[in-house]
């Protein structure tokens, strides 16, 4: 098995606890269709509050290395920001006319400024852990075969 680290960059948020745990359960179900469709198993999760939104990190194990661009589609599939796949897909290009691909290419900034003042920075809040703790346990309990 290989490990996977799969990132999300959702850019909206809930103005409620009931939103927040929709959100999760849809999250959820899309983690649970990625892992049955495409053979894969998300091990852990770690979810932080921004500005815009949350950032998921999300460390999976695969039966095969997963190409940047299989890695871009999964993320995309997850709701990733669609602007950010489309960065990362320019940066995987390299890769797919043979050249070394950046070790960095997929990244999510725990910090962003804005003319040198902080604009974003990613932290743990009621809302980053109500997703994280909803979400994981409605796929794992989706795995199981109990959901």
């Amino acid at each position: 098995m290989k490990s996977e680290r799969i990132l999300v960059d959702i850019d909206y948020k809930a103005d409620s606890k009931e939103k927040m745990v929709k959100i999760a359960e849809d999250f959820a179900v899309k983690m649970y269709y990625t892992s049955k469709i495409l053979g894969l198993e998300f091990r852990s999760m770690e979810v932080y509050e921004t500005a815009k939104g949350f950032h998921i990190y999300l460390d999976a194990e695969s039966k095969r290395p997963l190409t940047p661009l299989e890695i871009i589609i999964i993320q995309l599939a997850l709701g990733s920001d669609y602007k950010r796949e489309l960065f990362n897909l320019r940066r995987a290009r390299a890769w797919l006319d043979g050249e070394d691909l950046d070790p960095n290419w997929n990244v999510l900034y725990k910090y962003k400024y804005n003319h040198g003042r902080l604009a974003s920075n990613e932290h743990e809040t009621e809302y980053s852990r109500i997703f994280k703790n909803h979400a994981f346990s409605i796929y794992t309990e989706k795995m199981r075969g109990e959901g």
